[in-house]
């Protein structure tokens, strides 16, 4: 196992002063792999840091990250920990507590990356458990994109004890006499991956194939073979069917059209993967919801986790919307002393101005003026339903203001909104209500928003 571990390691390629992030639960394989890579780091220049994350789960999780602590001192390499209630974590934004506690922990993971500057993150996914993520995928309904299930390394990901079995792994705790905590829910079949484990794959070696693991990854394999070729056939079609600019991918339309069903469900499989970076890839069904915008009017579009799909005027245009989970609250502002606030993505500027400044700018939709006597208190919001702005012709609604200014879809629920006394005074950056109106009387205060970052 050391050999074919150090091989592994030469595959990498990995620099001299290489650092990678170490996530160990505790558990059989994470020690492994924690105590094979202290064997070869000095071999290859490797600066090894350690990372546990208690998932607040079962009582025994806080003695785990004091048993990980502790392996850390022994192994000489700084230790990282973080404490989350997973399971408040998942019932809040309704996910399963796999997939809460998944997020949850990658986060941490890139957490720790990010403030220490670290090259990789390593983790301890095996064989079995490339075999269980495939049956998954399988039952799930995936494509062949799906089928890859875990690689051994993605981006800045490595998982070099893929090539290794569960059972080749134990054998290896025991030969070296390792220490190890024993996660007990992992033998209870309520989640869907341990009944896999449990139930699935014994009665598929029993029933069918003795081999099924192997046979499984065989698959993955095979079906990542397939997806090079097709990334590789994709990647040639650039220069007559897509184009990128400003972080957006936009496709012909027409030209899409005239390609093949299959040739259309790969490309949108990939670039969702590629913008999104989420491995687990997108349902077949939500495949087929984004091919129907190409046959439908403009301004149709499909929104899965953070990656939008969009007809727009003869273009299929994808893009990673930013700002999915900004807040949605009021904001009110009674001191107007304060010069600079910031809500959600944008900067909100209020500064003192006089008629002149008004008059050059009053046509500029980027800034907006008012008198202070009428400020004793600013609410900033986000649109609500039946919203309306009264305008000189008359009330507007802002669904149909946001329409004809062409505002992107995802700002629309956060552009921020002026309120006094329940009166809509300025939608920013887009249009000024009718009421409210600058004279000369008194003091006049500006107010800019900014947006901090583009979609």
């Amino acid at each position: 196992m050391e050999k074919k571990f150090l091989e592994n390691l030469k595959q990498f390629n990995f620099k001299k002063n290489t650092s990678i992030l170490l996530a160990v639960s505790g558990g059989e394989d994470s020690v492994t792999m924690l105590d094979l890579f202290s064997k070869y780091k000095d071999m290859f220049d490797l600066n090894l840091f350690v990372c546990h994350f208690n998932h607040s789960l079962r009582k025994e999780a806080d003695f785990d990250e004091n048993f990980v602590k502790n392996l850390s001192i022994k192994y000489n390499l700084k230790f990282f920990s973080k404490k989350e209630d997973v399971e408040k974590f998942s019932y809040e934004n309704k996910f399963s507590t796999e997939e809460g506690a998944r997020i949850l922990r990658y986060k941490f993971f890139y957490e720790v990356i990010e403030s220490e500057n670290i090259d990789f993150l390593a983790t301890a996914h095996n064989k079995d458990d490339l075999a269980e993520t495939v049956i998954m995928r399988i039952l799930r309904g995936t494509g062949i994109n799906g089928l890859i299930g875990i690689t051994k390394k993605r981006n800045n990901i490595i998982r070099p004890l893929l090539d290794f079995s569960k059972a080749q792994i134990k054998n290896y705790v025991l030969e070296n006499n390792l220490k190890f905590v024993q996660d007990n829910t992992n033998f209870l079949d309520v989640y869907k991956r341990n009944n896999i484990r449990l139930n699935l794959i014994p009665k598929l070696k029993k029933d069918f194939n003795p081999n099924v693991v192997d046979a499984l990854c065989k698959l993955s394999t095979i079906a990542c073979d397939y997806d090079n070729i097709s990334k590789e056939y994709i990647f040639s079609k650039k220069e007559n069917l897509w184009t990128k600019k400003d972080n957006k991918i936009f496709i012909d339309i027409n030209k899409l059209k005239n390609e093949s069903k299959s040739f259309r469900y790969i490309l949108y499989r990939n670039f969702f993967e590629k913008i999104s970076k989420n491995p687990d890839g997108i349902s077949f069904l939500l495949i087929e919801e984004i091919d129907k915008l190409i046959f439908s009017k403009t301004g149709k579009y499909v929104k899965i986790k953070n990656v939008i799909f969009k007809n727009e005027y003869g273009k299929l245009v994808i893009f990673y919307c930013k700002y999915e989970n900004v807040e949605n609250k009021d904001y009110v502002i009674k001191n107007l002393k304060k010069t600079l606030y910031s809500v959600n993505i944008f900067d909100i500027i209020i500064k003192n101005s006089n008629i002149d400044e008004f008059n050059r700018e009053k046509k500029n939709k980027n800034s907006f003026f008012i008198n202070e006597r009428f400020l004793k208190y600013l609410k900033i919001r986000n649109r609500k339903n039946k919203d309306f702005i009264n305008l000189e012709f008359g009330k507007k609604k802002l669904k149909d203001l946001f329409i004809d200014e062409k505002l992107n879809r995802d700002l629309r629920n956060i552009i921020p909104i002026f309120e006094i006394d329940d009166n809509i005074i300025w939608v920013s950056n887009l249009r000024r209500a009718n009421i409210y109106l600058v004279d000369e009387t008194d003091n006049i205060l500006k107010i800019e928003v900014i947006q901090k970052e583009n979609v």
